[in-house]
């Protein structure tokens, strides 16, 4: 759920202590373009990130902040026997982060390796609302400099072993988390349905007076930024369009790596976190002018329609109404079961984009076991007010699925058929598009969706 995601966040605001004490880095790679580090006493998490001669952009004012990674799973009201829980996070999930915990217990560093250019780290995270709790898993982290421009390459793994087998729903998880100084406070990114056109960027605030520091929003050129007054700073460039979750918190355009005020984003993932289940993701941060960062996305972007295989990991898709049959998903792809007799399996994708005018239908690949109709939906674009306002970013998350934009079609009995929805013309799928669900029925397998090419 998008409000559980930042309670590891809410802590900037209301931690008076702070890591006030601890040097931010203490582990560098770097080239003649950038500066990155780490500190091996929170769990290698990424606490400096520069050009060579600048300043650090990174904030590091309590154990929540940093860029690192950050996990959420159930149950939601996570407890550990003869473990400490902090009051304020009572009813707080699963939930282990790179660094540490809300008591300032750093998490434990097992291994990293520093040369040409590379930065490995693995880490035994401590479980944020807990009292020196480490978590039943692992994380590694690696950093890849690029030679050639001020950028690095992140990628990051979940190693799971918990001894909670229990199949929990999906989660909002950051992907991850990245908080900058006081100074790199405007949130920038596009909005509109023309991505790569020369259209307007839009500045991200989070002005809308409601109780909660962050807003979501959907990057359709698959970015976001933050940026000091002279238009510099650092960026993240995900593979492909995704949720967002950003702002900022605090005076704006002061305070160094130890103070208050700080900028927030982050890439979101919907994601089932098995109990053993080895989860990865990929991005890339670039830090310069807002122009570069946006040119150095456009040249990352992808050059063709989604397309979703399930023969080994879920791809972010999770379900209403059912689960399945777990980690690993081994060939076998979404195989879905229902949580009641006679209840149809609602698969939900992940929030991307693509032009209605690109992708006339989608084929999938389904296995089923009797005749059967399945029903695709397709969601549109956010109200420009959604990424302004909670409210109303959820009530558009509310109003997701509707008949009125989804169409139909019959499976016949049979392992691993495709099958296609033809969409082009169909009322409402037009314009900026932002993903699928599925309906299935009880036992059918999902193995691949792909969008069709003009």
């Amino acid at each position: 759920m998008p409000g559980l995601i930042l309670g590891a966040c809410v802590v900037l605001l209301t931690f008076a202590v702070g890591c006030v004490g601890q040097p931010a880095a203490d582990t560098f790679v770097e080239n003649r373009h950038i500066r990155v580090g780490v500190n091996l006493k929170w769990g290698g998490a990424i606490t400096h990130v520069s050009t060579p001669d600048g300043p650090n952009i990174i904030n590091s004012h309590d154990l929540g902040r940093q860029i690192q990674q950050s996990y959420y799973s159930g149950p939601p009201n996570y407890r550990r026997e003869g473990k400490e829980k902090s009051a304020h996070w009572a009813s707080f999930p699963w939930n282990p982060i790179q660094t540490g915990d809300a008591f300032h217990n750093g998490s434990k560093v097992l291994e990293h390796r520093v040369g040409d250019g590379r930065l490995y780290v693995k880490t035994i995270p401590m479980l944020w609302p807990m009292n020196n709790d480490p978590a039943e898993c692992i994380m590694e982290t690696w950093i890849t400099l690029d030679p050639d421009r001020p950028s690095f390459a992140y990628r990051a793994r979940l190693t799971n072993s918990r001894s909670d087998t229990t199949q929990y729903r999906g989660s909002s998880q950051e992907v991850p988390a990245i908080y900058t100084n006081g100074p790199w406070h405007r949130l920038m990114t596009y909005l509109g349905d023309k991505p790569f056109t020369g259209e307007p960027l839009t500045e991200v605030r989070n002005d809308h007076r409601e109780g909660w520091p962050w807003v979501n929003y959907l990057p359709t050129e698959g970015w976001a930024a933050l940026i000091n007054e002279q238009g510099s700073g650092i960026g993240v460039i995900v593979p492909r369009p995704m949720e967002f979750h950003g702002g900022f918190a605090g005076k704006r355009g002061v305070g160094g790596e130890k103070d208050g005020p700080t900028g927030y984003m982050s890439p979101i993932a919907t994601e089932i976190l098995d109990h053993n289940i080895v989860y990865e993701y990929t991005c890339t941060f670039v830090v310069g002018k807002l122009e570069a960062i946006r040119a150095e996305a456009q040249r990352r972007a992808p050059k063709s329609l989604p397309a979703w295989s399930f023969d080994k990991a879920r791809q972010g898709w999770h379900y209403a109404n059912g689960r399945d049959a777990g980690w690993p998903i081994g060939g076998r792809g979404l195989t879905v079961k229902a949580d009641a007799p006679g209840q149809t399996v609602r698969v939900i994708g992940p929030l991307t984009f693509w032009r209605a005018a690109d992708a006339p239908g989608v084929r999938l690949r389904v296995s089923v076991n009797a005749p059967t109709t399945i029903r695709v939906y397709w969601r549109g674009t956010p109200h420009p007010a959604a990424s302004t306002r909670p409210s109303e970013w959820a009530r558009w998350r509310n109003a997701w699925w509707d008949e009125t934009r989804s169409a139909e079609v019959k499976v016949r009995p049979g392992a691993r058929q495709w099958v296609t929805v033809r969409l082009a013309g169909r009322a409402g799928y037009d314009g900026g598009v932002t993903g699928l669900a599925l309906d299935l029925p009880d036992g059918a397998a999902l193995h691949d969706v792909v969008l069709m090419e003009r």
